[in-house]
Formats: C-alpha cells, structure tokens, sequence
C-alpha cells in the first residue's frame, strides 16, 4: 500500500482558502508513477501540474479533488525537481499558485544480451516506424478513467525479464532500456487484459509482432507483444481480465512470452508498481 503525503499550501482564494495537496511520494526511481491529488477545491477549478518541464493534466477524483498522473522516464538523473500547480483557465494569471519538490533517485540498470538468429535481426530495421505508431496512439487522450483497482498480469506465467534492463542484442548494439515486463508462457495460452479500456491498436506488427495497445483512459495505457493470434480489434471495449489474444513469438522474439508495457501519458512506466498500488 503506497503511503501518501500531504502538503499544504495557500493559494488564489478563487478555488478555495488552503487546498491540500498529497503526493503519493516525495522520492521517486526513474521509471515510477507519482500521483498527484489535489484536496479542497472548488468544483469549477481548472489545474494542471507542472514537473519536469511538461504540463500534466488534472482530473476529478471527487466534488472537490483531482489527481493527475506523472511517469519519470527512464534515464532521469538523480536531481530534485519542482513541481507546481497551475490554473487550466485561459483567465486566470499564467503564474504558478503553488511548489513543492520531488526528489529523484539514482537506479541500477541491470544488462541483459539477447541473440537473434539473422532472420530475427532483419525485422529490427521496422522497429523505428512501428515504435512512432505506437507513440502516435499512446498519446491519444481519453478523460473518462476505465481501470478499477490494481492492473492484472496479462498471464498466468512468471516473469522472466523485470523492467528497466539495459539490454544489448548479439552482443554488440545497443537496444535500450527494457521498457515493460516479460512473462513465459506456452504458445496459444490466452493473454488477458490488464484492466477494463478501449482498444487503440490491434496489428501484426514486424518487430513487435501482433500488438495490443489498450487505453485506459487518463493517460494511461498498456501495450501486449509478441502474440500468436489476435482476438479484438480497434474500437472495441475490454472488460478487467478479459481474453485479447494468444501467446506466441512473432516478431523480435526468441520464445513463447508476452512483453506487457504500462504508459502514462506516453512515458513506459514499471507495470510492477501498477499491479501492486491502487492510481
């Protein structure tokens, strides 16, 4: 259970005397999810939250609270940056109402190398057009929030590649961060959606093999790969735990696994901390 900690600040009496704001931590790893509530408001208040050099969007949590959602991409240095909250109003003054700061924490990346038979490392040349695709509908913004409570495992096998490796392929390129989790299981098992959302993309895709992206609303998103079979497609509602596919190894694969990835508004993000805390 994440514990949260609040923080009080004076603001423009236009929203309320002394709202409260509650972080869901003051520290963070790159890779993490910070929740940010804002208690005490006025209902007709418009904020957003400033971190990092972006604007994140607010949204009711209750008569007279909202909450945004922030993911520290992988790679932040160790730093302690501000965090502000600012009227979304078009009247209102461009000047922040209020600050605190966050600090982030150093983390230890892990390498991994992986082979690929030459067949395999042919497909990596789709890799750069797929990935702005995905980009591309990871950034489309539903406000209706879809998920319910914490995010299930998309199957039922065990994790066999944590989040946030720095992995090489043949031993000598560089492949980047591992940006979600991976988890074994037989070809043809069922994949089962995480939690309840919309389906954004349903495609074989060359490098990331038959690909799910779901949006659960708010900026937040998950994306399954590898798959053997599709069983949705775009448009399409999922209930928490629904079938969307089957397990398979297509694409930049070397065995039967799914690789499961959690965004929040557009940043991959540790599904760990999602399948473990309540957003």
């Amino acid at each position: 259970m994440t514990c949260f900690i609040a923080l009080l600040f004076l603001v423009s009496s236009a929203w309320a005397a002394s709202p409260q704001i509650v972080l869901s931590s003051h520290t963070l790893q790159p890779g993490q999810t910070l929740r940010v509530e804002v208690d005490g408001l006025s209902p007709d208040a418009k904020l957003r939250v400033l971190f990092n050099k972006k604007s994140y969007p607010c949204y009711p949590v209750g008569p007279n609270a909202q909450r945004a959602l922030i993911g520290v991409p992988l790679g932040t240095p160790p730093q302690s940056l501000p965090l502000a909250l600012k009227s979304a109003d078009p009247d209102a003054s461009s000047s922040p109402l209020a600050y605190t700061a966050v600090s982030i924490s150093s983390r230890n990346y892990p390498t991994e190398n992986i082979n690929f038979s030459q067949a395999k490392t042919s497909l990596a040349k789709n890799e750069h057009r797929e990935s702005a695709l995905i980009h591309r509908k990871a950034a489309i913004l539903r406000k209706e929030q879809s998920w319910e409570g914490t995010f299930l495992p998309p199957v039922s096998g065990p994790s066999i590649a944590p989040f946030g490796l720095h992995r090489t392929r043949n031993g000598t390129q560089n492949a980047g961060f591992h940006k979600g989790m991976d988890f074994r299981s037989p070809k043809g098992a069922p994949v089962l959606a995480s939690n309840a959302g919309i389906v954004e993309l349903a495609a074989p895709l060359k490098a990331h093999g038959k690909t799910i992206l779901l949006n659960h609303g708010q900026g937040v998103m998950t994306i399954y790969l590898h798959m053997s079979s599709l069983r949705v497609k775009p448009g399409q509602k999922v209930t928490k735990g629904q079938i969307i596919g089957k397990v398979g190894s297509t694409g930049l694969s070397t065995a039967p696994h799914v690789h499961w990835q959690v965004f929040v508004h557009g940043v991959p993000v540790d599904p760990k901390q999602w399948m473990e805390t309540e957003f």
